[in-house]
């Protein structure tokens, strides 16, 4: 079965997405005072932590739909939901939130299509293949 071409471009903007955010990491890294500018109310290292992490779930994430593993796609919306309220609570801009919390939804909306539930061989939120 061929993989729908949504769920490819997804899988993509989620790798391209963690590249970028991997970048920043390293950035960061280099030059610290970007992290105090940025008025976060985590403290640099828990925020660091926390982008290291979400990279790694992000690109997992990418990797399971690109193999159509049905896990990943809770694993999208599990995490979605988690960083939703943490971006929520310590963003100093609520706006970006908000455009998070769209892309959020419009990806999860697609994950869940007709076709996407053809690719996981899954419906819902089943973690493994139907038979």
């Amino acid at each position: 079965m061929k993989r729908p071409l949504s769920l490819t471009i997804i899988a993509w903007v989620l790798i391209v997405i963690s590249v970028f955010a991997a970048l920043s990491l390293i950035l960061i890294a280099a030059k610290p005072e970007l992290m105090q500018a940025s008025q976060q109310p985590l403290p640099s290292p828990m925020e660091q932590a926390w982008t290291a992490l979400g990279v790694i779930v992000t690109l997992i994430v990418a990797y399971g739909i690109f193999k159509g593993l049905p896990w990943s796609r809770v694993l999208y919306v599990a995490w979605g939901i988690i960083g939703a309220v943490v971006s929520f609570y310590t963003s100093p801009k609520p706006l970006a939130p908000m455009i998070a919390l769209v892309v959020f939804i419009v990806i999860s909306a697609f994950l869940f299509t007709n076709r996407a539930n053809e690719w996981f061989s899954a419906r819902g939120f089943a973690l493994k293949r139907e038979a």
